[in-house]
This record gives C-alpha cells, structure tokens and sequence, in this order.
C-alpha cells in the first residue's frame, strides 16, 4: 500500500480531506501553528469541554480556574450553591481577575484597576467611577458567562457554543463506561477529586496525549520498566494492564470521537479483591450486584473528546498550550465510602505511574517529544500509519466500532471527528 501523493510542504490553504484519511494522517497536523489556531476555533470552541468536578467547588464561594481551548474561565459556586462558569477577564482591559488555581472567594478584584465582581459575575464595584461620569452601566459589565453549562454525574463540562447539542446526546456511547464504571451509583456520590492534582508540561502536541492513552499497543515496550517492577512484587501482579492477549478486551471508537481502551480483570484479581476488602466488597456486590468489582478492577481507559481522559482509578485534563505545548493535569480519584487502605492504594498506584517523577507519565511525555520531533522529517513520507486492525473491525449500533485492544480503532476514531469538526464550514484550516 503506497502513500498518496502529497502537496503539503508550504501549503497556502490546508484541505483538511487531504490531512487525514481513514487510514493515516499527515505529520502537519501535530506541527502546522495554523491547524492549531483552526482547532480552537473548530474543536474547542464548539464543542463541550471538560472543566472540572463538583468536589472540587463543594462549597459555597469555592471556585477552580481552567481553560476551553486556550479561553480561560473560572467555575465557582454561588451563595445559592448555583454553579457558573465564568469567563476569566475583567470587562475594562481584560486582565484576568482570578490568578489562583483554586479557593474560595465571594468576589474577584482584577489586579489592574480595581474593579470588582460577584462570583456569579456581576459587577460591584469601580474605584473612582466618578470619572466616567453617565458613560458606564455597572448592570452591563458582568463577568461574562459561559453559554452553555451543564454537569453530567458530577462532571463539570462548558461549551463556547450556544447550539451544542445537550451534554448527554454528545456524550452518546461513552455514557454506558461513565454510567457502568468511572460514575456508577456505587461510586458517583463518594468520587472526590480531594488528593490533590500532578500537573506537567511536555513540548509537543495536544493530540499525542488523547490519542495515547487509548493505545492498547505501546504499554509493553514503553513502559517495560513499570512492569517489570511490578512483577517483581508478588502482591502487586496486574498483568491485564499489559497483557499480549488480545481475548481479555477491546478498544472501541462511538461518535463525537468518544474512545475507550478495557481490558477485563481474572478471577484470580477479583478474588483478591474480596480477600483484601471483604466488608466493602460484600456491600457492594449486595447493593449493586457481582459484575461492580469487574468494573472497578477493570482497565478502562475512556477518551471524552476532547480534553477528558479517564484511565484506570485517575482522571486527566488536557490543555492545549501551543502547537508543541501542551499541559496535563492528573487527579486520583478518591471513593469517601472506601476503606482507607484501598485509597491508599489508588494514591499509591497514582504515584508509581503518573506522578511526575514516576515510570508512566514520564515515559508518555518523552514519546510525545519523540513524535513530534521525528514528523519534521518528512521529505520521503509524511504520513503516520493508523492501520492496525482495520480489517478486522467491527461495526457497532450506533455507529461506533470495535477492535481488539492493541487496534488502532480509538486513535482512527479520534481522526474522524477531529475531520469531521475541521472540514465543517468550508473545510479549510
């Protein structure tokens, strides 16, 4: 099979039918600044973005900066307890207003001139307004909101896009895994995101972290280090999260460029489960049946396009910085209900991989940089081959696909709505 012929050295207009086929897809997408700019246009600005849970704001004047594309927002709750989400810049001379990460705040004073806001918005305060005399109209220079916001099962998500289609109907065919598995009932009211957050920042494209954690095919060799490590410990064996058998799972690919990665736990795992934690495993297979310790102790790495991804017992924001810059911010997910050794455990098992400093994470970020250095050369071949396990592939209801977990269906299924949003108004870049 031969690569098409490509005229996209110094392209004055970018087609995006020539950038990714069904297939493959061509290096500039990864490097080319005037995709990015499109893509928060395109992408980020019309569809719904994550931005944050409801423990992280549980409290009345709790707020959390975040971003939808590069557009900075705050999320804060109200004296009402209502939640808002913000647009982070004063109505004078747009300064942002609100500088920390997270806290808790009945108002925001810009840094600049003074003027000061609601945490629902409104404008309280001008110093000096004297000066402008009958030309301001403090019930006009709100903080601006969001248009579209909505919280799915705790999960906090904005939209730039007043005609979004709602939240539930985007979401589609990954609702059953959020449903079934990260926000089912047993867990939905207990998930905290109190542990805290590990952020970093790697020099490459946002697109190699949605696309990387959903490959079912790079575990054993990137991270042979991790594994070998935990092998070593007899109590820590999880050979699902590495196996070569292609029987225990499958990769999946639904609409809106939702995708999933799962690989089912042994017997053997579950088994171990009830010995460790007899008392929370007999609750929760009395309250929600057998099958909730085989979604607890399952692999699932679930990609919530665009920026929202879900691996094992974690969950991860990615933020496009720049075309080769990107940051990622990774919160373990705490259950209040648990026993405190099983917490201990997901924060230990956090820290062992995706902590900066750990064996995971690292190993992801130095082969995004590999990535993104090695697409410059492309004067013999340009393209990057998504190709494993397309003929295979099986169609689903719905119109979602599936694959075997070291397909490729999750990263082709991402290429196909990142196309279908770029192509959409004239399908140029």
């Amino acid at each position: 099979m031969s690569a098409p012929e490509s005229s996209l050295a110094e392209p004055e207009v970018l087609s995006v039918a020539d950038l990714v086929q069904e297939d493959r897809v061509h290096g500039s997408v990864y490097s080319d600044e005037r995709i990015f700019r499109a893509e928060m246009r395109k992408i980020f600005s019309r569809t719904w973005v994550y931005l944050g849970h409801v423990s992280e704001i549980e409290n009345v004047g709790d707020y959390k900066t975040a971003h939808i594309g590069q557009q900075p927002v705050i999320v804060a709750r109200d004296s009402a307890g209502e939640i808002h989400v913000l647009f982070n810049r004063c109505r004078h001379r747009a300064s942002v207003v609100c500088r920390q990460e997270v806290g808790n705040a009945n108002f925001f004073r810009c840094p600049f001139h003074g003027w000061t806001y609601r945490n629902s918005g409104e404008l309280l305060g001008v110093p000096r307004a004297g000066r402008y005399g009958d030309l301001l109209d403090k019930s006009q220079l709100g903080l601006l909101p969001v248009p579209k916001v909505d919280v799915y099962k705790g999960l906090i998500f904005g939209s730039l896009n007043p005609d979004v289609e709602p939240l539930p109907d985007y979401l589609g065919g990954a609702r059953k895994y959020l449903d079934e598995i990260f926000l089912h009932p047993a867990f939905e009211k207990t998930l905290r995101l109190s542990a805290g957050a590990n952020k970093h920042t790697y020099p490459a494209n946002w697109k190699h972290a949605i696309e990387g954690g959903v490959d079912g095919y790079h575990a054993t060799t990137l991270h042979e280090t991790w594994f070998a490590i935990r092998n070593a410990s007899p109590d820590r064996v999880h050979a699902r999260l590495a196996s070569r058998d292609e029987s225990v799972g499958y990769s999946e690919a639904h609409p809106n460029g939702h995708v999933l990665l799962a690989r089912w736990p042994g017997e053997a795992d579950i088994e171990e489960f009830r010995t460790m934690y007899p008392e929370y495993a007999a609750r929760l297979e009395t309250e929600h049946g057998p099958e909730v310790l085989r979604s607890l102790l399952g692999q699932f790495n679930l990609m919530i396009f665009p920026n929202l991804h879900l691996t094992l017992q974690n969950l991860r924001v990615i933020t496009p910085l720049a075309t080769d810059k990107t940051n990622i911010t990774m919160y373990p997910m705490m259950l209040d209900d648990a026993p405190e050794q099983l917490n201990a455990e997901r924060l230990r098992e956090f820290e062992e991989a995706f902590a900066t400093g750990a064996f995971i994470s690292p190993d992801d970020a130095e082969a995004f940089v590999c990535v993104q250095e090695g697409v410059a050369a492309e004067a013999g071949d340009p393209w990057l081959i998504l190709t494993r396990g397309l003929q295979e592939e099986e169609v689903l209801d719905g119109g979602g696909r599936r694959g075997a977990p070291s397909d490729e269906t999750p990263q082709r299924g991402l290429f196909r709505e990142w196309r279908r949003l770029m192509a959409e108004t004239g399908g140029q870049a």
